[in-house]
């Protein structure tokens, strides 16, 4: 029997989807090219895979037998590409970091500048996603390093603390509030049309922490997971949302201003990695200048710095 592991991959994907032409469209071969494929491994294996009529397709039972052990052998062949990837990355220059797109955006491009001043020829990728997301990557070693919120300690993986922002408002001259800087205080947040993301972010777990804390539950008017999309929503007016102020920044536009709050919740900001693999040279050298540079403007106690970079912020936007 002499099976490839692209074979073992088709048959496993068909016996999911039971569909020829939606398997025939992932792996870029023609529908009757797929059903010869399948007849081939058929003929070799000396049992029927799957029974086929004009309507339906459906695994046979000597089909459901082997599904089991095939789809072990194609996990175990996709772990051990991607632990080969890792281990020829460590010996290259490439890095492939995950990050919140807030973080993303604000942290990382002066990252790759330098990165790349110092090595034009290096290849580098940029995973702007969630946190559950950047965390999946990087257990899956797709990734060097992740970028992300500190919220929830993992056996398996370390954290270096970076820095730590704290919570703002965002609104927009078509729902104006006072633009000066005031205290976070529950009851008063509770009388403003908040929007936020929605629950299992880390954002929303650190706002509805703080509210517990007090007693009281907070009820956002609208959940919006994506961060452009709340962004848009505060500009026409639609609410106020309260953010970290890095994605605070990210989406201030001409006619929207952050307003800081004082004594604010914060976020921590972390570079996680694995406990069971050292990064490459490359990687450190980029954790290396993360710790050394990573920081969203100004010095002194995050509420001093939020209303800095805030006033800063408002004064560009004004102006452009």
């Amino acid at each position: 029997m002499n099976l490839t592991p692209r074979e073992l991959s088709i048959f496993v994907s068909l016996a999911s989807s039971l569909n020829f032409g939606r398997t025939a469209e992932r792996f870029f071969v023609t529908q009757p090219t797929m059903s010869k494929i399948i007849r081939n491994m058929e003929d070799r294996l000396g049992v029927r895979l799957f029974e086929r009529s004009t309507r339906h397709v459906t695994l046979t039972a000597e089909g459901r037998d082997l599904l089991e052990v095939a789809s072990r052998i194609v996990d175990e062949y996709e772990t051990g590409l991607t632990e080969l990837a890792a281990v020829a990355r460590k010996q290259s220059q490439h890095l492939a970091i995950a990050a919140l797109p807030s973080l993303a955006a604000t942290l990382l491009p002066g990252l790759v500048t330098e990165l790349r001043a110092r090595v034009p020829t290096a290849s580098i990728n940029i995973h702007d996603v969630i946190h559950d997301a950047a965390i999946d990557l990087l257990r899956m070693r797709k990734v060097d390093f992740a970028l992300s919120g500190v919220d929830i300690l993992h056996r398996d993986l370390s954290y270096i603390e970076i820095l730590r922002e704290p919570f703002v408002l965002l609104s927009s001259e078509q729902l104006p509030i006072d633009r000066q800087a005031r205290n976070w205080a529950e009851t008063e947040l509770e009388r403003l049309p908040l929007i936020s993301m929605p629950k299992g972010t880390g954002t929303r777990m650190h706002i509805d922490m703080a509210f517990m804390k007090n007693g009281r539950q907070f009820r956002p008017i609208l959940e919006i997971k994506g961060l452009s999309t709340i962004g848009k929503f505060v500009k026409d007016g639609c609410g106020v949302a309260i953010l970290p102020l890095s994605a605070a920044q990210l989406v201030l536009e001409e006619g929207m201003y952050i307003v800081p709050l004082y004594k604010a919740p914060e976020r921590t900001i972390g570079i996680i990695t694995r406990n069971e693999i050292s990064l490459s040279k490359f990687a450190s050298e980029a954790v290396d200048w993360l710790q050394q540079n990573a920081q969203l403007e100004g010095e002194g106690p995050s509420e001093s710095r939020a209303c800095a970079i805030a006033s800063r912020a408002n004064e560009v936007t004004a102006s452009s």
